[in-house]
């Protein structure tokens, strides 16, 4: 009983002997910040999509919630998911454009969680977080997962945290691995034979990220141009522009984020004369378990990245992504797949 007042009143969980011992211990996280946390660590909530695959990815078995933007899936997705997955609770947050602005604090205490996963590095404003999870007494602890250079040692931290260690430095390897292989490919191909990327994110294709949104940042990485120049003038995105405007772009590929975006397009004699239309030049960005690139980006971005590097440029970057997938999604994501799987997703 004392366990129980002591956990909802958000004490530090000094070493308490009756009838069981409570251990705590006192970390640092990726904030730079000083928590407090239980010694065993059981039941972890994700505060954002970001750290709700992550999670998933590291310790699966330490999951109790599924974020509204990595879940809930399709049936198509669900069979690439650990068994139990689809049954954990979702819709714990209210999303408003993108950012989770009113925690539903009573379900999440609910769940009995250690702490709350979020993400953020050195130079976060923890304050917003630690306000709301406060409420609750629950402490907050941050990871660096703000973009693909930070994944392997964001593993790593969460490899540590969870005592996972083993299986954080092999997916932390494979992920330098894979994004070192696609950045020395990129280096050297010559200016003249860079191409040049429009990013469709609506299904009618006129919604877009400018070369200055994070959005674009794993077509950057894969060596491709943004065609739409300009700062992000939200967190969220999807800024508006007209057929006009893409058809002066006209860009050498569109990378459409949702398939019925490019079913349409070479059916629609308005897109006819883009050039990526022109050239079959249309690719539809996997999402199998979760998207490969964006909304949300998360770690399954380390097999996006090759995937749109081998797409942009097939003569330099001529990996097997058969295999590569399939070694990924074992590792990541400890599941099989088939030929045919892998012939859908990479056709």
């Amino acid at each position: 009983m004392w366990n129980v007042i002591v956990r909802r009143l958000g004490l530090a969980l000094l070493p308490v002997v009756v009838g069981l011992a409570v251990q705590a211990r006192e970390i640092t996280d990726m904030a730079g910040r000083k928590v407090t946390i239980p010694d065993k660590i059981t039941r972890v909530y994700s505060a954002q999509p970001y750290t709700s695959v992550a999670l998933y990815v590291v310790a699966p078995d330490l999951v109790i919630n599924l974020q509204p933007g990595c879940f809930p899936l399709g049936p198509a997705q669900n069979r690439f998911l650990r068994t139990g997955t689809t049954a954990l609770p979702v819709e714990l947050t209210h999303p408003v454009q993108g950012e989770h602005n009113q925690l539903s604090l009573e379900e999440i205490l609910a769940l009995k969680p250690d702490f709350a996963l979020a993400k953020g590095g050195p130079n976060t404003d923890a304050s917003r977080l630690e306000e709301q999870f406060g409420r609750i007494k629950l402490p907050v602890v941050f990871v660096d997962l703000d973009g693909a250079a930070a994944y392997p040692a964001g593993i790593e931290f969460l490899g540590r945290l969870f005592g996972r260690e083993e299986r954080a430095a092999k997916l932390s390897a494979y992920a330098k691995r894979a994004l070192a292989g696609v950045e020395k490919a990129v280096a050297g191909i010559p200016t003249a034979e860079r191409v040049r990327v429009y990013y469709a994110e609506s299904e009618d294709g006129l919604a877009t990220e400018s070369d200055g949104s994070f959005h674009t940042d794993p077509i950057r990485l894969a060596g491709g141009v943004i065609v739409h120049k300009g700062d992000l003038k939200t967190h969220f995105g999807m800024e508006k522009v007209s057929l006009e405007q893409i058809l002066l772009y006209n860009p050498d590929v569109i990378v459409a984020l949702v398939p019925e975006f490019t079913e349409k397009v070479y059916q629609d004699a308005r897109w006819k004369d883009v050039k990526a239309v022109k050239e079959k030049r249309v690719y539809t960005v996997p999402r199998t378990p979760f998207n490969w690139l964006d909304r949300p980006p998360s770690i399954m971005q380390i097999m996006g990245i090759p995937w749109l590097a081998q797409r942009f440029y097939p003569k330099y970057y001529t990996v097997d992504m058969h295999q590569e997938t399939r070694e990924f999604l074992r590792l990541f994501m400890g599941v099989e797949t088939t030929d045919a799987d892998l012939d859908e997703w990479l056709k």
